[in-house]
């Protein structure tokens, strides 16, 4: 009954229990990066100059988990556009579309910005709300445009700008699966991931600007295309799950954070294996069934309102729990740490998530809303009614 009220909404009706998990495993790994980091600011348990061990090694790079979200973007944002044009299924409305990303990301990401700016005047006693541009940017998606840098206002918001670019471009992206040979299609998007890697390599080094936009990201949005095609068309049949694919998983996850070490190799390397990780993912038995487990696939349900204030946690939970464990070798003591805190934030953020996320994930709820606004007004004032989500 817990996890059902905790399970995210579809609009399309349609669960892929592999992307929450996937999910999953993306926001655990930005939890371990900014835990981490608040670690080692607010404790002397890593001494300064002191070699990381393996498990800090993997937390220093776990800030890539916002590329694995970018995938999974592509890939959820593509489906419908793909099945239209592939399998003759019903066409996309532009309409309904953009005003979905409105009714459905909106309402958490201010409510979260003015409760932050509210809780922050609490805190410094300063009772007026400061109107300044890195606010009104924020709101509009622009700071990492503007300011080049990330949001003062909402530091992870950095990378919702860049998911909000990539929404406006949807429909003009996804025109590439009006290529009807799969096999041109296909290469048609391998083209332009690597020559997206090439221009960013060659072009982007010394400028802020682009690489705080979708230019310097673009490469994972269409890898999730390229997973949205397969799952349509080669996935379409039941298809026997191997071992093979979770010898791949067991290989390649360890791989990746080792790989992640090298921004030079990364960048070459990263997209081609979050590839095979997410198809080992879908094709493997063992590594499906545990990315598939329920209480994995509703934390991962929950991972924008988890993403939206996690550190503002930690920060909370942190100044309580740093204190335990500090006798601990390090990786025992991160760990720890990682349980201890990441328990709070399910707990407050699941909260967060069945209060304000998930009512927004239904699709008629500005109808639902104005109806029950209505139950309090008087019929005079009953002018005009909401367009419908």
């Amino acid at each position: 009954m817990i996890l059902k009220r905790l399970s995210r909404e579809t609009t399309s009706g349609r669960f892929i229990p592999e992307l929450d998990g996937l999910r999953f495993v993306a926001i655990a790994m930005v939890i371990l990066y900014h835990l981490n980091g608040y670690l080692t600011a607010k404790t002397s348990f890593y001494e300064h100059g002191a070699p990381p061990d393996w498990l800090c090694r993997a937390a220093l790079v776990g800030n890539h988990g916002v590329e694995l979200f970018f995938v999974i973007s592509g890939f959820i944002l593509a489906l419908p556009f793909a099945a239209y044009h592939l399998k003759q299924d019903r066409a996309v409305s532009l309409r309904a579309y953009y005003l979905r990303r409105l009714t459905r990301l909106e309402p958490p990401y201010f409510a979260t910005i003015f409760l932050l700016m509210l809780l922050g005047a609490v805190m410094t006693r300063t009772l007026t709300l400061p109107l300044n541009g890195h606010l009104l940017a924020s709101l509009f998606y622009m700071h990492n445009l503007v300011y080049a840098a990330p949001s003062t206002v909402l530091g992870v918001a950095w990378s919702l700008e860049i998911e909000v670019q990539f929404y406006v471009l949807v429909p003009i992206l996804t025109l590439v699966f009006t290529i009807s040979d799969s096999r041109v299609r296909r290469a048609v998007l391998v083209t332009a991931m690597v020559s997206f890697l090439v221009l960013q390599a060659i072009f982007l080094g010394g400028y802020s600007h682009p690489r705080l936009s979708i230019l310097n990201y673009l490469q994972f949005f269409l890898l999730g295309f390229l997973l949205a095609d397969l799952f349509l068309t080669e996935w379409a049949a039941p298809q026997k799950r191997t071992y093979l694919w979770d010898c791949v998983s067991i290989a390649g996850w360890p791989l990746l954070f080792f790989t992640l070490q090298f921004p030079t190799l990364a960048h070459w390397v990263f997209p081609a294996l979050l590839f095979v990780l997410y198809v080992a993912v879908f094709r493997g038995i063992v590594s499906n069934r545990l990315i598939s487990i329920p209480w994995v696939t509703a934390v991962g349900g929950m991972c924008y309102s988890i993403y939206l204030i996690h550190y503002e946690v930690i920060s909370a939970v942190g100044r309580v729990t740093k204190r335990i464990g500090q006798q601990l070798p390090n990786p025992a003591y991160l760990a720890l740490q990682f349980v201890l805190v990441g328990t709070a934030i399910v707990l407050v953020c699941g909260a967060y998530f069945v209060l304000l996320e998930k009512p927004c994930m239904r699709r008629d709820w500005p109808k639902r809303a104005w109806g029950w606004i209505c139950e309090y007004l008087p019929a005079r004032e009953r002018k005009t009614r909401p367009v419908e989500a």
